[in-house]
């Protein structure tokens, strides 16, 4: 096994330009920053008598993170993350869904009506209270409720992984870390006169965060798992 850099009595940092990041198993690279914070709840236990705390409790456990995108031509979020479907209610396919969904449940007319009353459009039917009506309209349909797509808005992707790949660019040393069971939650955005780019701001929740690990230790089987 070759000796790394650190074994011969020097180490190696990297930088935002040497780091890559996996979206599930898309090479994403449109990201301009990403964080993480995880905490835990701790408090110290007092009783009567004691001015120092006897113990410390422990309770849950979160972790929380924040990504910037630069924004090109157009939203390569909600293009790499396609392959994964959601459940979409009508109401939310008549509301942000493609110009076909919206044509096939609601009319430009209803829409337009809806947009300048400040609201959003309501999808109405009727369902037999039998399991299917004489025309065939079953209860038990999802069909009828909603159907399969793309999700359409950040906060519809289902939970995925972030891979961080570092690769040192004098020494090729090579690590990576994982953040585990990403859901998005917060999608900001803005621009202004100052702004030479566009920049998408996006908070999300996460399951756990596996530290950063040596590549060559993750091959030799003495690493962290990422399951």
């Amino acid at each position: 096994m070759a000796t790394t850099t650190s074994e011969q009595g020097f180490y190696t940092s990297k930088s935002g330009v040497e780091i890559q990041a996996v979206f599930g198993d898309e090479k994403f690279g449109d990201l301009h920053m990403i964080k993480y914070a995880t905490q835990r709840d701790t408090a110290n236990v007092h009783v009567m008598g004691k001015v120092d705390p006897v113990s410390v409790a422990k309770g849950k456990r979160a972790t929380t993170g924040a990504c910037v995108f630069a924004i090109f031509e157009k939203d390569r979020l909600l293009e790499a993350m396609k392959a994964k479907k959601v459940f979409l209610t009508n109401h939310e396919l008549a509301n942000y869904g493609t110009l076909n969904d919206r044509n096939s449940l609601t009319t430009a007319a209803n829409r337009r009506a809806a947009n300048q009353a400040g609201g959003t459009v309501r999808v109405d039917g009727t369902i037999s209270s039998s399991s299917t009506d004489s025309m065939g309209y079953s209860v038990f349909a999802k069909s009828n409720f909603g159907k399969e797509v793309a999700p359409l808005l950040i906060d519809q992707i289902p939970p995925f992984d972030i891979t961080l790949v570092g690769v040192s660019e004098s020494t090729a040393d090579a690590s990576r870390m994982v953040i585990h069971g990403v859901q998005f939650n917060s999608d900001q955005g803005g621009s202004s006169v100052d702004d030479l780019i566009l920049e998408r701001q996006v908070t999300f929740l996460a399951r756990r965060v596996s530290p950063w690990t040596r590549l060559e230790d993750l091959a030799n089987g003495s690493g962290v798992s990422t399951n």
